[in-house]
């Protein structure tokens, strides 16, 4: 009877484990590994008009050779929908607002906050604004998008398989869509305006304007021209709405550090080829797969290699036969809100949104201003009736208020350039076209948004950068903080002309650096914003090239993996004035006696140094900002504004109390009241600093380095899930750097200092002429398939500083080939793909 009871409970055991492990084995292979793609097979694509041949190196990236512009472009869209199309699907639906539709009610916040900035609605009005030429193009990108997913049966990514949907054809608008995304993403200055209110709740306008350290002194954070029952109501505003991105940012898994980017180029007097040299890193937020997709596209008049942005046809960063460039944000103030006031509309009368209602009205001088009313249905996954979304669009945008669904509050309006309807795609694939520095600057006139900074280099020799994108000229109201919407002279009057923008062009110096740093002086006549990098980053760049006559391609490596810190130079040199017998205190202040100033990985004293530097932050601002701490340090709300004007001004006001003030009232213990000196808020700090590392990380000073605290981790949305986690997430890994190096890797000033949440997640390097030459690196890998080699097999290429070739010419692209995709045009067949041979024969 035993011997029977324990067989039947080997054979559940073995029966069960044969359920899970068939479970297991169903999600690995047809769920998670069927739809990696073969880059081996040939494909008879319907819409392609000439045969179209792929090839692919070692790491799958793609060099297309098309015998037209408009199979090139079908090509490219096919290729981006192959390795990434969830990412492309997850970024529509982003702009869309959307997300609830997959993934439920949680995602129900960052749908709504969509909606109301209206992505969607804002790439529509571009698409019918566009000529037909630009249109012709962005349906062509199109049509190879949905001739992947058509191809693929329903199962172009193991994320709709997990998901149970299969995505919708491509439109053309999509890519528009994922382009104002984009430019919300690289604008700053809203969230700004929010947190200056808070601060001046908190504390009053004298002290909160002292916090900002560029601040001008003749434009006061009060908000002088309304009255006090609006001044109250707009504070409380800007807490409860900042307090609401906190849920969609968590939703999201978005990072809470500020971001940047460096570009740089080298003229030919100055380099060891006598050639120009450009390098370029942009600094985004850390995902997997990548932001960016390295492709190299062939066809009659239009050959172009570099990073792309998958949905969106072209190439951002890279270089053509004679260009070379590189991309960094400009950090122009390009947003602003307003207070509005509501007009008293008699029930019945003449002011109508679009529903055919009555609806809002705003006063504007004498009169008032109608609002737009759109009725906007998120339809929410296990819901039966969707979510209805009024949004109200006022003549400055729209009521960005509505988000916390607070009636009590002021109405606030967003007033954006990315409401404008632009030619952003136009000047990206004009670009991508030029040949000199004046077909170049031809291009980048239609660059609406965002601002950003171009750098340049050229096969003759040239250097130049140049700032492209609507700049708002503002009559009264610099956007500081909220203005009064019913005072005309608030209004935007117009945009800075392009040939008014920033620009440079062969400089004397002989070379030229971009790193976020502010670009104009103070004679500048238009007013570009306050919220810039300190320039920690260009300020090292600028030494390291004045430190040489000549430099080469190496050079360019070292410089963009540089983990040398000009702040922690400034500040360290107070921390180590400090004297301590306490065992820890004194390894840590020895250490940082004899640094070099460098955030590498295994740094013990960049270790102790951001410990102390995070302990100074809060004991001279965090204890007296209240709600408004996270702001002022730099850490944002946002689920989609990835970067923050207010990232490292907490440090600048730091330094500048220090070297200043031996006393000062930013130095008071708050909780006890009691003052400070400067030296016994330093030792205060060091020994926080040191209590606080030895909780978390350990007791022996031996193990003290920064990579134990500062890693990388790569999160995939469904990584969240534990049984997918190992599919989809990698690391975390030991990285060096911060947000103050060139080789910039910023987190949340948060104790601990914790993940990186922004990092150069593409580094190029050119040797401008001699394109065999040139090489980049991503972050991740080129795939967006989870269990695919090329998924991650750049990352520790990138952790370590290693590089790849990017093939130029065709006889080194072949060389380099790994595998070999033909697309062939025709009908669609029973059977779609072929074998190459059958290719070849046919």
């Amino acid at each position: 009877m035993l011997t029977t009871v324990i067989i039947a409970f080997i054979v559940t055991l073995v029966v069960l484990g044969l359920i899970v492990g068939g479970f297991l084995l169903y999600i690995y292979w047809w769920l998670v590994q069927k739809p990696a793609p073969d880059y081996d097979a040939a494909h008879v694509v319907d819409g392609m008009t000439a045969p179209v041949e792929i090839i692919r190196d070692k790491h799958a990236i793609p060099h297309i050779y098309a015998e037209s512009e408009a199979d090139l472009l079908r090509a490219q869209g096919f290729i981006h929908a192959q390795d990434r199309m969830w990412q492309m699907e997850q970024n529509r639906r982003i702009a869309q607002g959307r997300l609830a539709e997959v993934f439920g009610e949680p995602a129900l916040e960052a749908d709504r906050f969509s909606r109301i900035v209206g992505f969607a609605r804002l790439a529509q009005a571009e698409w019918d604004a566009l000529d037909a030429e630009l249109q012709m193009r962005l349906q062509w990108y199109a049509d190879g998008v949905n001739a992947y997913i058509n191809l693929r049966k329903g199962k172009p990514a193991a994320e709709f398989n997990l998901l149970r949907f299969v995505p919708e054809p491509w439109q053309p608008v999509d890519s528009l869509a994922l382009l104002k995304v984009m430019a919300w993403s690289q604008s700053i200055n809203w969230e700004s305006e929010l947190l200056r209110l808070q601060l001046v709740s908190q504390l009053d306008p004298v002290r909160a304007a002292e916090l900002e350290p560029e601040y001008p002194p003749e434009n006061p954070i009060a908000a002088e021209m309304l009255d006090e029952g609006e001044v109250l109501r707009l504070l409380s505003a800007s807490g409860l709405l900042l307090n609401k991105y906190d849920e969609i940012r968590t939703w999201l898994k978005v990072p809470q550090a500020g971001q940047g980017s460096n570009a740089w180029a080298i003229a030919p007097k100055a380099s060891m080829t006598r050639t120009a040299l450009l390098a370029s890193d942009p600094h985004m937020s850390i995902q997997i797969p990548d932001i960016w997709y390295e492709n190299h596209l062939v066809a009659p008049g239009l050959e172009v290699s570099g990073a792309s942005y998958c949905g969106v046809p072209g190439v951002f960063h890279g270089h053509n036969a004679h260009i070379a460039w590189g991309v960094a944000n400009a950090n122009v103030d390009t947003q602003d809100l307003f207070v509005e006031r509501r007009a008293d509309v008699t029930p019945g009368g003449d002011v109508a949104g679009d529903t055919g209602e009555t609806e809002f009205a705003f006063e504007y001088e004498d009169g008032a201003a109608t609002a737009t009313v759109h009725e906007e249905n998120i339809v929410i996954r296990r819901r039966t009736t969707p979510h209805t979304e009024r949004v109200v669009v006022t003549r400055h945008g729209p009521l960005i208020s509505r988000f916390v669904g607070d009636d009590n509050l002021p109405d606030l309006a967003l007033r954006w350039t990315g409401q404008n309807a632009g030619k952003t795609v136009g000047a990206l694939l004009a670009m991508n076209r030029a040949d000199s520095w004046d077909t170049f600057r031809v291009a980048l006139q239609d660059w609406a948004a965002p601002a950003l900074a171009f750098v340049y280099a050229d096969d003759a020799g040239n250097i130049g950068y140049q700032v492209a994108g609507q700049v708002p000229v503002r009559a009264q109201s610099l956007g500081l903080t909220p203005a009064p919407g019913w005072i005309a002279k608030n209004n935007w009057q117009s945009y800075v002309p392009f040939a008014e923008l920033p620009r440079g062009y062969n400089p004397e110096a002989g070379y030229i650096v971009i790193a976020n740093q502010k670009l104009t002086g103070d004679d500048y006549p238009h007013f570009m914003g306050i919220e810039f990098d300190p320039g920690w980053r260009a300020q090292h760049l600028l030494d390291t090239f004045g430190k040489k006559d000549r430099f080469s391609m190496r050079d360019m490596e070292n410089a963009q993996l540089d983990n040398t810190s000009k702040f922690a130079l400034r500040l360290n040199k107070w921390l180590t004035t400090l004297q301590s017998e306490e065992p820890w205190e004194k390894v840590a202040i020895q250490e940082l006696q004899k640094w070099n100033h460098r955030m590498d990985s295994e740094s013990r004293a960049g270790l102790i140094f951001q410990y102390t530097h995070m302990a100074l932050l809060e004991m001279v601002f965090g204890d007296k900002l209240g709600a408004a701490k996270d702001g002022y340090l730099g850490i944002s709300r946002s689920p989609l504004f990835l970067i923050h004007g207010f990232a490292q001004r907490a440090s600048i006001k730091l330094l500048e109390l220090l070297d200043e003030h031996d006393v000062s009232v930013w130095y008071t213990d708050t909780q006890s009241g009691q003052s400070r000196t400067r030296t016994e808020l330093l030792q205060q700090a060091m020994t926080r600093a040191v209590r606080q590392i030895r909780h978390d990380v350990s007791d022996s000073a031996l193990r003290w380095n920064w990579g134990r605290i500062h890693q990388v981790r790569y999160v995939h949305p469904l990584g969240s899930v534990a049984l997918f986690r190992r599919i989809f997430n990698r690391g975390p890994f030991p990285v060096g750097g911060d947000g103050t190096t060139v080789n910039h890797t910023g987190f949340a000033m948060r104790w601990p200092p914790g993940l990186v949440q922004s990092a150069a997640v593409y580094r190029q390097i050119f040797e401008v002429g001699s394109w065999e030459r040139s090489q980049s690196v991503m972050m991740t890998g080129q795939s967006g398939h989870p269990l695919g080699t090329h998924y991650d097999d750049q990352m520790t290429m990138w952790q370590e500083g290693v590089y790849h070739a990017m093939p130029w010419a065709r006889a080194e692209v072949v060389s380099a080939m790994r595998y070999r995709t033909h697309l062939q045009p025709g009908a669609n067949a029973s059977d779609p793909t072929i074998s190459t041979s059958e290719f070849a024969q046919a």
